[in-house]
């Protein structure tokens, strides 16, 4: 993967990948991403959703075609290489470390610890809705819903321009994934990071993009881009409305490959 500037954030071309044992995983990929867009990605599982993100954030190489994300502003140290953040479907959260130190992690690999990382560690524990209380527990002490927002909080800590979420709620029950959903945004429209959201919950795409790419099976492609026209903040209500209904139906017919 390369970085350039270009006129999107992230741009794909023609992207393919290929697995050593000859497994076809993507083909032809394109597609856009501006910066501060928050787009979702849906299609049948073992299309290549989590494949695209980690070929994005540089975790595996394309096979063919071009990736490139480009640098916000060269000319700024801070941002002379794009800063990307991953977010797992699995916390991955280090046992033997409290929450705070959970957070600071990827600042300490990076070297970037500061004598502000402690009142950053504190403001994104507010930012993600946990106490000053909560940055001593270990992740055992911690319900699903809470090592999620740690997980969230520690790829928010490195202050990135892309955050990559690959189906980081799936195994939250309905009613704190609606909340997650509603916080992220939040979080979103306060920090003007670009969003990348791999999940299987078409309602859940709905309430939290501008746009969705809906994927075909395996070989995966860009099948689809659909607009979603509403405006933000987006309140908890707009699930409750017809138009929300309609819209998620017509998401989930693409994914039927009815195209209606």
């Amino acid at each position: 993967m390369t970085a350039a500037m270009a006129e999107n954030l992230v741009q794909a071309n023609n992207l393919e990948m290929t697995f050593p044992q000859g497994q076809r995983a993507l083909a032809a990929v394109d597609f856009g991403i501006q910066q501060g867009e928050f787009v979702s990605i849906v299609g049948p599982s073992g299309c290549g959703k989590s494949t695209l993100l980690r070929l994005i954030a540089g975790l595996q190489e394309a096979t063919a075609g071009e990736l490139t994300v480009a640098d916000l502003n060269p000319q700024t140290a801070r941002t002379q290489s794009n800063k990307t953040a991953f977010v797992f479907q699995d916390p991955n959260l280090l046992p033997w470390r409290n929450v705070a130190d959970n957070i600071r992690l990827p600042l300490e690999l990076a070297g970037n610890v500061t004598a502000e990382t402690a009142a950053d560690i504190e403001n994104s524990l507010d930012l993600i809705g946990l106490s000053s209380a909560d940055a001593l527990k270990k992740p055992s002490m911690l319900s699903g819903g809470m090592r999620m927002r740690v997980s969230l909080a520690r790829a928010l800590i490195t202050e990135p321009n892309l955050l990559l979420l690959d189906e980081p709620f799936g195994a939250l029950d309905d009613i704190l994934r609606q909340k997650l959903n509603e916080d992220l945004l939040r979080i979103w429209q306060e920090q003007n990071w670009t969003g990348l959201f791999v999940t299987h919950n078409v309602a859940e795409a709905v309430f939290l993009s501008q746009r969705i790419f809906v994927m075909s099976a395996a070989p995966g492609t860009i099948a689809s881009t659909i607009e979603i026209p509403f405006e933000f903040p987006r309140n908890p209500e707009l699930r409750a409305t017809a138009e929300f209904a309609k819209l998620t139906g017509e998401v989930s017919a693409h994914l039927r490959g009815t195209g209606e």
